[in-house]
């Protein structure tokens, strides 16, 4: 064009080729929403591949060859007209990377699924709906707008049509989205941890209740009635004396009238769990630093 006169003969036709070809405007990130962990997955390169999500891309993708993942930069994802639209692109930007952290976990030395197939063909189609299926399940855990979820509904439309011959695919292709799932909630869950926030599965988190199968961490966990008539909870964790600490009444109460020694057991666990939260705490964060986590 710029060995033409077309600009000055047709100044609003040339005007409208460019804005044609013209590189959108980068926005910042600004409003848009935000994860924490995540976005701390990939500064500290937490997933079990590298991710590459600061450079402008035109798509995301995952290079089993490479075994890298690359997303658009999260800026790229701020198009919307509106405050609303704005915000729900930074879970578009989640959302995508979870598509191909999903990818990622089809290798051998990970969940080993089958590898292969051509663009529309089943092993291809299989491949997306538990990539689209993943990422949709984890956006609903992490409580996305439900508008993301609506676009992995209309994604993966245009997959099962190919699968249709094929009726038994929805149990192997389910089995192959919980174990996705388990996997990058595991790893979401470290970083979560490490940001001393709630994680989203219960076994990562050292404060839920225990079930029924496993070992009570606390040992010499007891409730007494001290000199001065109050109460108080004493117990060890990991082989760490946590000392005297003061609980109610109704707690001490509540403990002493358990007759089965299973739900005393169980109820004295909750009581030193929530009891002792300050002091486990303090011990999560000295064995991330022995063990170089978070440096």
């Amino acid at each position: 064009m710029a060995q033409t006169n077309l600009a000055e003969i047709q100044p609003e036709r040339m005007q409208k080729l460019l804005e044609k070809f013209k590189v959108p405007e980068l926005r910042d990130t600004e409003g848009m929403y935000a994860h924490a962990a995540l976005d701390r997955m990939v500064q500290t390169q937490g997933w079990l591949c590298p991710i590459q999500a600061d450079k402008r891309v035109d798509g995301a993708y995952y290079s089993p060859l490479a075994d890298r993942i690359v997303v658009p930069m999260k800026e790229q994802f701020n198009i919307g007209k509106t405050p609303e639209e704005v915000y729900r692109g930074g879970m578009e930007y989640y959302s995508t990377m979870l598509h191909e952290m999903t990818h990622s976990t089809m290798t051998a030395d990970r969940l080993n699924r089958e590898i292969g197939g051509k663009f529309g063909d089943s092993k291809y189609a299989k491949e997306e709906l538990v990539a689209e299926l993943t990422a949709a399940m984890i956006s609903h855990s992490m409580g996305f707008d439900s508008k993301i979820t609506d676009n992995s509904a209309a994604y993966l439309d245009s997959w099962i049509g190919v699968l249709k011959k094929e009726p038994k695919f929805i149990v192997s292709i389910m089995a192959d989205v919980n174990k996705a799932s388990d996997l990058i909630l595991d790893h979401v869950d470290k970083q979560r941890l490490a940001l001393d926030e709630q994680p989203y599965l219960a076994k990562n988190d050292p404060f839920a209740p225990l079930g029924p199968d496993e070992e009570v961490p606390f040992k010499n966990a007891v409730i007494i009635k001290t000199r001065s008539g109050n109460y108080a909870i004493r117990a060890s964790y990991d082989g760490v004396e946590l000392g005297l600490k003061k609980v109610t009444k109704d707690t001490a109460k509540t403990f002493f009238q358990f007759t089965d020694q299973k739900d005393k057991t169980a109820f004295l666990n909750m009581t030193a769990r929530k009891t002792y939260e300050p002091e486990l705490a303090v011990m999560r964060r000295s064995q991330k630093v022995s063990s170089g986590i978070g440096l």
